[in-house]
């Protein structure tokens, strides 16, 4: 599944626009250290962070996407930056536990 068909299949509203990569898998977390150590290649990563950093650990574990959950957005500055790293940022009213859930029943 590319991040494309998950903003298709889970009507998710794009805050920022990256490239449409393969997603692997999912990880959920807000400690922006265990994503850093957690996170792979290709997951889509569901976050409340909304700040810089989340930008910047985004790019730095290459995710497919993220993901913020309960209609949380970011700054125009931080949704700016995360174009320019084409990382595409995405936001649902859905919890973050109604999310993974989907996700697992598309991906598997």
């Amino acid at each position: 599944m590319t991040v494309n068909e998950l903003e298709k299949n889970l009507n998710l509203k794009k805050l920022s626009i990256g490239e449409n990569r393969e997603i692997n898998s999912c990880y959920i977390s807000d400690m922006l250290s265990r994503v850093m150590g957690g996170c792979e290649t290709g997951d889509i990563w569901i976050t409340v962070q909304t700040s810089m950093n989340m930008v910047a650990v985004a790019t730095l574990a290459e995710v497919a996407c993220v993901i913020l959950p309960e209609n949380l957005t970011a700054t125009e500055e931080v949704l700016q930056k995360a174009t320019e790293e084409n990382i595409t940022i995405f936001t649902s009213p859905e919890t973050a536990y109604t999310l993974v859930t989907k996700i697992a029943k598309i991906l598997l």
